[in-house]
């Protein structure tokens, strides 16, 4: 028996099917189903519209027939990357309308797939579309981390600038007497005390204050 393509000690992936073709819309949910998925189905565009809109948290993968009466596929696709722009959309279309799927690839869908459609070809873009969306997740931490990061920095940043202006201020402008220089770092060590410096500015101004007295 062929393993399901998502295994089952990980959490199954939730999936919108928009079809307005209830026996292939049966068909697919319960192909779904078995490789993994927790399946929502729509059965027009304006049904797929609400759920998209009210699904919290929102929907990661979307397949979608793209010729539909009313709303299509492609605004399905609009409004999945407007809700969630990590979502993965697969369009579904017959063979007369593969131009128009290409357009919806060029507005940001994974991929396309003509009916009528096999199930080996399928099931292989299922998996194509779950290593798509893998890579998507890893992308988005990465982004998250590389911004968390930039914060620390400018917060480390405009630490360092307040004990420069600090050691500016206490730094005698005259020559340097060795009690001037006690009396500074006593101060600053009574800042520390009160807790109105933390140790890394303490330590921040008081190297900024020996390279000041230091030839």
């Amino acid at each position: 028996m062929t393993r399901p393509i998502v295994p089952h000690h990980l959490p199954a992936p939730r999936i919108l099917l928009v079809d307005d073709d209830p026996v292939l819309r049966e068909t697919l949910s319960s192909l779904l189903q078995q490789e993994g998925f927790v399946v929502t189905e729509a059965a027009s565009g304006e049904e797929a519209e609400i759920k998209l809109l009210r699904a919290q948290p929102p929907f990661e993968l979307v397949i979608t027939d793209l010729v539909m009466p009313g709303k299509g596929g492609m605004e399905v696709l609009r409004t999945a990357l407007e809700v969630n722009r990590s979502c993965t959309v697969l369009m579904l279309t017959g063979f007369g309308s593969v131009r128009e799927a290409t357009e919806a690839m060029e507005l940001g869908a994974f991929d396309f797939i003509t009916k009528p459609m096999q199930i080996d070809p399928f099931r292989n873009t299922l998996r194509r579309l779950m290593e798509h969306q893998q890579l998507t997740r890893e992308r988005d931490a990465l982004r998250l981390r590389v911004k968390e990061l930039e914060g620390k920095l400018e917060q480390k940043d405009a630490t360092l600038g307040r004990m420069e202006m600090l050691a500016t201020r206490i730094t005698p402008a005259g020559p340097v007497e060795g009690g001037s220089q006690l009396g500074d770092l006593e101060r600053l060590a009574s800042l520390r005390s009160r807790g109105l410096l933390s140790e890394e500015e303490f330590d921040a101004a008081k190297r900024s204050l020996l390279a000041r007295w230091l030839p």
